[in-house]
């Protein structure tokens, strides 16, 4: 009878030690449960309030290029346009592949005028591609401005400068930035926009 009495003694050892071991491992999963969920909800919370930018991380980890996840972020978008420059030489060109060209009977004096003429364009699509730049530059740089800094800065310029900028600006920018101007002075830019002046 004592042998009995001294294995329920065991015994009950036994499942108070496996209670105290469950207890304990169910008091570290919740913790760590809870501590997920309040990560989780100040990751939410830094996301509304905008202290945290989940298209700049997603820019950053080229997230758009992945497979699946890309399919939930769009690329990033670029306020320039891209302009194309034709390498084709016309003079050098020949209309079939299989056919070398024939020199032409003009004078050399022609032919040196066609080259230049070629160089010219050339020279004039270069300086629209850096002009673009140069425009998309500015309106990124006034974009990521305050409203009110960026008013102050544009009130001194002339109207045609300022309209190239807010038409590369993002629509919402241009209100907040519009609102912000002499209402005579936006007025005339908004004319000046609706006649389609200065939309390079």
């Amino acid at each position: 009878m004592a042998e009995k009495v001294k294995a329920d003694q065991k015994n009950k050892k036994a499942n108070l030690e496996t209670k105290k071991k469950s207890g304990s491992m169910f008091k570290i999963v919740l913790i760590v449960f809870i501590l997920l969920i309040l990560a989780a909800t100040g990751f939410g919370v830094g996301i509304y309030l905008k202290f945290i930018d989940v298209q700049q991380l997603a820019d950053n980890w080229k997230l758009s290029q992945y497979p699946v996840i890309g399919s939930y972020f769009s690329p990033p978008k670029t306020n320039f346009e891209t302009v194309e420059l034709n390498d084709e030489n016309p003079i050098s060109a020949s209309p079939n592949p299989g056919v070398p060209p024939v020199a032409s009977p003009e004078s050399p004096l022609v032919e040196k005028k066609k080259i230049d003429d070629v160089e010219l364009q050339k020279q004039a699509k270069l300086k629209q591609q850096e002009e673009a730049k140069r425009i998309s530059k500015l309106a990124r740089l006034y974009g990521g401005m305050k409203p009110d800094e960026a008013v102050a800065i544009l009130n001194k310029m002339d109207d045609d400068t300022v309209l190239v900028i807010l038409n590369k600006m993002e629509d919402e920018q241009v209100s907040k930035i519009m609102a912000l101007f002499d209402a005579g002075r936006a007025a005339t830019l908004s004319q000046s926009m609706l006649r389609g002046r200065s939309t390079n």
